[in-house]
């Protein structure tokens, strides 16, 4: 593995790389479920986006690609792939969802946005996820490679 590369990623997770914080809530059970249950309903409500496997094909339109590159690109199974295609309410794993990304070469807030439609984010509190946006920042969309130095670190890869 290049020790350059290793160097700049490094670098960048010592820059970016934030503890996560720990709150206390100091409410009673019961008002803290009932203002968190007025809030869900609320965004519920307020919220008409598309689903992760809508966004995810009007991304594969938008970018030019076709269904058998962006599946073997991001090194699913062709019949997972035909799942999220067929099952618009679909939730991928974290680690499905940005192989997607990345076989689509999407930019961060274009990751982040595909992300949080499966209810995930890349987090500066993840030493993971900061690896994964260094690549995306960099435009470096080589899934082995990012999989090499995910691996290096003791990660798990984006797909086997």
């Amino acid at each position: 593995m290049n020790e350059t590369l290793l160097t700049q990623i490094e670098a960048y997770i010592e820059e970016n790389y934030s503890e996560p914080v720990k709150y206390s809530i100091n409410l009673s059970h019961e008002t803290w479920t009932d203002r968190l249950k007025n809030r869900i309903e609320s965004f519920v409500d307020n919220k008409k986006e598309d689903s992760f496997a809508e966004h995810l094909w009007k991304l594969i339109l938008e970018k030019g690609k076709d269904d058998v590159e962006v599946y073997k690109k991001a090194h699913l199974d062709r019949r997972l792939f035909s799942k999220i295609r067929t099952d618009k309410g679909y939730k991928p794993s974290k680690s499905t969802a940005v192989a997607l990304a990345i076989a689509l070469e999407l930019e961060y807030t274009e990751t982040q946005d595909l992300l949080q439609r499966a209810g995930y984010y890349l987090s500066v509190s993840s030493k993971e996820d900061l690896i994964i946006r260094y690549f995306i920042e960099h435009q470096q969309y080589d899934i082995f490679l990012i999989n090499e130095v995910l691996y290096h670190y003791g990660f798990k890869p984006l797909r086997d």
